[in-house]
């Protein structure tokens, strides 16, 4: 018997990791699931620690990272994320692993096997140096998507996404093959977690994609109009001073 705890914010990930795991064996037992890095430093500081830890990267209220600086985790750590490959390379050392998502079974599998024949302390100096180098250094940019349809999951990456909107109280994903999806963030959240060489958020409704960008037209007032492709309405007229950051980070943009 393993005991195993799962720290992930987002619940439909969490349960189907979940699920995977005693599909894979019946005999492990969740002893937590939390979503929070200040769950989960209270967690490790009141609790035996577990056989296995899974740990999502970015949780609601930041970085897992954080949760080293706070307690010490011996036990293997497998991490799991949506994010770009540079920053997990860090975790290749030491028995410690990374999963991407949207999990795959035999890829879990071969994870835990790793985990299991390993036998060093997760937590050694040179990854927690290595963590907060690049906690430091080398922001997170968020690069897939993974969205519940249906019965299932869509994965989206992030150079397939035209732009996000919100409406109604609602966001939406738009791809550039016109696809719309419905996700469960708000677009000051997707501001942090984009990249900025990438994405630009044109008003208080919309964030858009260079590749998205069909034209650009000079308004009065110093205002600029922006038409995107797929179709958003009748377009979009951005404010003054947004036109003007706009303008910044296009030419900035360009020049990369």
């Amino acid at each position: 018997m393993r005991k195993i705890l799962i720290i992930e914010d987002e619940l439909p990930n969490m349960r189907r990791l979940e699920k995977m795991l005693l599909a894979l064996d019946d005999s492990y037992v969740i002893v937590g699931r939390l979503q929070t890095v200040k769950d989960s430093i209270k967690w490790f500081q009141e609790n035996a620690e577990p056989d296995m830890v899974f740990m999502d990267i970015r949780l609601t209220d930041g970085l897992s990272f954080e949760i080293f600086n706070h307690v010490s985790i011996t036990r293997p750590v497998i991490f799991t994320t949506a994010y770009d490959e540079y920053a997990l390379r860090a975790f290749e050392v030491n028995g410690i692993d990374y999963l991407l998502k949207p999990l795959e079974e035999d890829r879990l599998e071969r994870s835990i096997k790793k985990v299991i024949s390993f036998s060093g302390p997760a937590n050694d100096q040179s990854i927690i140096q290595l963590i907060k180098s690049m906690q430091e250094n080398k922001p997170i940019y968020r690069s897939r998507f993974l969205i519940p349809y249906r019965s299932t999951f869509v994965l989206i990456k992030a150079e397939e996404i035209a732009y996000f909107s919100s409406e109604n109280r609602a966001t939406y994903l738009t791809t550039h093959g016109s696809a719309r999806y419905l996700i469960d963030y708000t677009l000051e959240t997707l501001e942090k977690e984009l990249d900025q060489e990438n994405f630009f958020r044109v008003s208080r409704q919309v964030i858009v994609s260079m590749k998205s960008i069909l034209g650009i037209e000079q308004y009065f007032n110093s205002q600029l109009k922006i038409d995107l492709f797929p179709a958003f309405e009748e377009g979009i007229l951005m404010s003054r001073e947004r036109s003007s950051q706009f303008k910044k980070w296009l030419d900035h943009s360009l020049k990369n």
